[in-house]
């Protein structure tokens, strides 16, 4: 077996020197009183925050990423403030004439029942504000009321021909989700106080009422 495997294979290119390594020879020493070496007083500072506050003694981090005092926060919210528009303006306009003359309303046929109870008006006349079958109910109960006024007027009772003051204390009214209103008023007849409660709905163009209760 022929031994040139276990020889150098790898040819040299010709004309290739290998670099020659630098002596040191060149280096020289220095003398040691040419060499001044100067402390440095401090590191030198890549933050502003670390520049001004280099002689400080270290803050606790609450106090050192505090807010300045004398800058003032902006307020920041996510509520927007909405402008009316024209169509908001006019639903808010129609509400309240519609608010108006349902309080207007309650306040004439809370006014009439009493009226009526006291007989100096006639209860028929409640019939054109009130369904069918709830005028049948108050009729009923104001002709209860009308006889036993002239039961006491017959009778020569004290203080049954005087005729009490009625005066209306207050009227509210609520809408509800239905279309449907509910209202209520407070009338002082004489020296007593009546609240009155109705709901009101609107019908071919007219609002009558659909529940009332005298108390």
């Amino acid at each position: 077996m022929s031994t040139a495997l276990h020889e150098q294979s790898v040819p040299e290119e010709s004309g290739h020197t290998p670099s020659a390594v630098p002596s040191p020879s060149h280096l020289r020493p220095v003398p040691q009183q040419q060499l001044h070496i100067a402390p440095v007083s401090g590191l030198l500072a890549t933050d502003v925050r670390q520049v001004a506050r280099l002689g400080e003694a270290p803050m606790d981090p609450v106090d050192e990423y505090e807010p300045s005092k004398f800058l003032k926060p902006k307020k920041l919210t996510n509520v927007f403030p909405l402008r009316k528009t024209p169509s908001s303006q006019t639903t808010d306009r129609r509400y309240r004439q519609q608010l108006a003359s349902i309080k207007k309303m309650t306040q004439t046929i809370g006014a009439a029942f009493i009226e009526a109870e006291l007989g100096i008006r006639p209860y028929m006349q409640l019939s054109s504000w009130m369904e069918l079958e709830l005028f049948q109910k108050v009729r009923g109960r104001l002709e209860h009321s009308i006889n036993e006024k002239y039961l006491a007027t017959r009778r020569g009772d004290e203080g049954s021909k005087k005729v009490p003051s009625i005066e209306t204390l207050g009227v509210r009214a609520s809408p509800k989700a239905n279309g449907e209103w509910e209202a209520s008023i407070t009338i002082r007849v004489g020296q007593r106080a009546r609240a009155i409660a109705m709901r009101l709905q609107l019908h071919r163009d007219r609002w009558r009422v659909i529940a009332f209760e005298a108390g």
